[in-house]
C-alpha cells in the first residue's frame, strides 16, 4: 500500500515520499494500493494521486487497479467489491473522459444500483 505521496514531509514515513514509488512496485511486480491520509488528505484526491503515479511511470490501468480491486483483495473484500461483477455491491461513477483526466466531468452515479445523478 503506496502513500500518501502529496503534502509535506512532516511524518518520519513520508521522508522519501515519491509518485513514482507506486509504477516500480507494479513493473517489479507487486500488487500495489495506493491511499491517501485521510482526514489530512481527503479520501476525494485518491484519483489525482493515481494520476501522478501515472505520470510517473505506472501503467494506467495498473493505476486503476491501484484504486479499486487491489485495495479491496488486500483487506479480503474483493467478493463484494472492486471490480463491476453481477452480484457485487456497485457505487460507480461515469465520467465525461478518463477518471485520471483532471478536467472530466462526473455525468452519473449510481448507488445500490439506483442512478442518483
Amino acid at each position: 500500500i503506496v502513500g500518501p505521496s502529496l503534502g509535506p514531509a512532516g511524518k518520519f514515513e513520508n521522508r522519501n515520499a515519491s509518485f513514482s514509488t507506486a509504477g516500480i512496485l507494479q513493473r517489479a511486480g507487486l500488487e500495489v494500493a495506493i491511499t491517501t491520509d485521510h482526514d489530512c488528505q481527503p479520501l476525494q484526491f485518491l484519483p489525482i494521486f493515481a494520476a501522478l503515479c501515472v505520470r510517473e511511470g505506472m501503467e494506467p490501468d495498473a493505476a486503476l487497479r491501484a484504486i479499486t480491486i487491489n485495495p479491496a483483495r488486500i483487506i479480503g473484500i474483493e467478493d463484494r467489491v472492486g471490480s463491476i461483477e453481477l452480484g457485487k455491491d456497485a457505487d460507480i461513477c461515469i465520467f465525461s473522459s478518463h477518471p485520471f483526466d483532471l478536467m472530466a466531468k462526473t455525468k452519473a452515479v449510481f448507488i445500490d444500483g439506483q442512478r442518483i445523478c
